[in-house]
């Protein structure tokens, strides 16, 4: 048998394998977190993994036996902390909407799940047909492309704040940047090159489809949003990482954490929402809470507290 004109594509590779892994009952992890449903919103998050970061770059500016008792309470008490990664997945009755599209496969050998979580639900990256990227670090944008420098969701539109795209593209950009992070410019633009052709760009109210809006919330990056889901009465905000620590970022809205590339800014953009999400009672999905990253906020006192819906 000839095997000149033979070719395998990536997509035939990753189905073959899948196949090869149902064959031999090979038992697979359940990444699948958890689902809500908003109206017609039908939304899950899944685990791309986790990074690990060191405990103290939560809050470096406070009070170093306040930052640790508020770490202790939120389960950190080495000098590193595992900050996971909950992708959002929301369907609608025309769409598979992605919030961000994770680290992929060259960023942390801890992260870069979400293909195979996506896989494990039967979920096709073919059939994704929107991502809305609330900005470029790493763990959010880096999954665009897979292992084999292919796009991961082919299909896909990107939707990209154009104050975001542009903050990346600044020749300066280097200066914004403490210099161990200057090699995120470095990957932000290449993944923007890789997509530029399927982005649209947004800014802040503008609707991506009926009853899904994306929100300014500026700070962690110079054009960073979330993504608000409305359907009635009820309301969900996907904040991607304007609230991030479960204590830190609910008890301590002013405190500043390393990876805030404008921490005053952010400050302000975390006590916005907390007063707003706490009147409102909207659901909420951060990005680095405690999986599945679900919860609401509420008042406590004179602040606030976050509360995880089971």
């Amino acid at each position: 048998m000839s095997v000149k004109n033979f070719t395998l594509n990536r997509r035939e590779f990753v189905a073959g394998t899948a196949a090869l892994a149902a064959a031999t009952s090979l038992p697979l992890p359940a990444f699948a977190a958890s689902n809500v449903k908003i109206g017609e919103f039908e939304i899950t998050t899944f685990s791309d993994g986790h990074i690990n970061l060191p405990a103290n770059g939560t809050a470096p500016d406070a009070n170093p036996t306040e930052r640790a008792a508020a770490l202790a309470k939120a389960g950190i008490t080495s000098e590193t902390r595992k900050s996971p990664i909950n992708v959002t997945l929301i369907k609608t009755p025309n769409d598979f909407i992605l919030v961000d599209a994770g680290s992929g496969p060259n960023f942390v050998p801890t992260a870069g799940k979400l293909e195979s979580a996506l896989g494990e639900a039967d979920v096709d990256p073919t059939a994704i047909t929107k991502i809305i990227l609330t900005h470029a670090h790493p763990d959010h944008i880096w999954g665009v492309i897979n292992d084999f420098d292919e796009l991961t969701f082919p299909e896909a539109t990107y939707y990209v704040a154009e104050k975001e795209f542009a903050f990346w593209h600044d020749p300066d950009v280097a200066k914004n940047l403490r210099e161990d992070r200057e090699f995120f410019a470095v990957g932000a633009k290449s993944r923007f090159k890789a997509i530029e052709e399927k982005i649209k760009f947004v800014k802040g109210d503008d609707e991506v489809v009926s009853g899904i809006n994306v929100m300014e919330t500026n700070g962690h990056t110079q054009g960073h949003v979330s993504v608000e889901l409305k359907s009635g009465s009820e309301t969900l905000i996907v904040l991607g990482d304007a609230l991030t620590n479960p204590v830190i970022s609910f008890e301590h809205p002013g405190w500043k954490p390393e990876s805030d590339q404008v921490p005053d800014m952010a400050v302000e953009t975390r006590k916005r929402l907390l007063d707003q999400l706490s009147a409102s009672k909207a659901k909420i999905i951060g990005y680095h809470l405690p999986p599945p990253g679900i919860g609401t906020v509420v008042k406590k006192g004179s602040g606030y507290a976050y509360e995880a819906i089971a």
